[in-house]
């Protein structure tokens, strides 16, 4: 079983050394990791968020010396999550060039001014409308795909929070996001931090994973941890919806290259 979706210390907002990370992982019997930390902001640089430009080598070094360090005991493979900023496309593909990463993560954190996955914009979901902000988040998810800068979506519909919740039906945006991602050769992710945000579910909702699963998109696997502990955190109903699903295979990737691998019995520490 993988884990693709591990932060860690480079970002103000993880916790932990890598190494750790590498631990609990062996501890819970995966076979395979993946590091996924922020890639740097193009825009307004911020060092909680995500890590600064001159860190990423440091990063990249650290992750491949534990590679090194555990070949034959896990797999670890060198990952990025990076934000789609609009009009900064090209910012974003040298930085993504720049190091031999072996997936890229593609993630939505905002929707103009309002930053919803952090605890600033938490208040914002009181005031926000869902009627008018799903149908913003899934066109921008949809332009994000289009770019062909990313392989794998991250947290697919992160919006949901709470009772913050889609004011109607998305299907109709679920099945254009699922040919498109079927179209670019993209996968998408199971991310088991919709539990432990108030989403009520994993990121994708169920209707969301059908769509994709009707388009014959690969499926990769995350918790976010951002702390060791939470390595494999939830994966209990990951699993139950890849096998409500019939899926028996997991999207993985070396030098950004889409392969599949079993998917394993489950490894979590729910």
């Amino acid at each position: 079983m993988i884990d693709y979706h591990l932060h860690g210390n480079f970002s103000g907002h993880g916790t932990g050394d890598l190494a750790e990370y590498v631990e609990a992982a062996v501890a819970r019997g995966f076979t395979e990791i993946g590091f996924s930390d922020h890639l740097p902001k193009v825009v307004d640089p911020d060092p909680y968020h995500a890590m600064l430009e001159e860190n990423l080598p440091r990063y990249v070094e650290r992750v491949l010396e534990l590679r090194e360090a555990n070949r034959g005991r896990i797999a670890i493979k060198l990952g990025i999550e990076a934000d789609f900023f609009e009009g900064y496309e090209a910012e974003t593909k040298r930085l993504l060039e720049s190091q031999p990463f072996d997936y890229v993560l593609g993630a939505l954190h905002f929707l103009g001014d309002w930053h919803f996955t952090s605890k600033e914009g938490l208040a914002r979901f009181a005031s926000e409308a869902p009627v008018e902000a799903f149908p913003k988040y899934f066109e921008k998810l949809k332009r994000m795909i289009k770019t062909g800068l990313f392989d794998i979506v991250a947290h697919p519909d992160a919006l949901r929070r709470g009772a913050f919740q889609p004011a109607r039906s998305m299907e109709k945006e679920h099945r254009e996001v699922a040919q498109l991602l079927a179209g670019g050769g993209m996968a998408i992710e199971i991310n088991t931090a919709g539990i432990r945000r108030g989403a009520g579910s994993v990121y994708p909702e169920r209707s969301f994973f059908a769509a994709c699963v009707a388009e014959g998109v690969p499926v990769t696997v995350g918790s976010d941890a951002h702390s060791p502990g939470d390595v494999g955190k939830d994966f209990k109903a990951a699993f139950m919806l890849l096998g409500e699903f019939g899926v028996s295979e997991v999207a993985t990737y070396e030098k950004r290259r889409l392969a599949g691998a079993p998917l394993g019995e489950r490894r979590d520490n729910a």
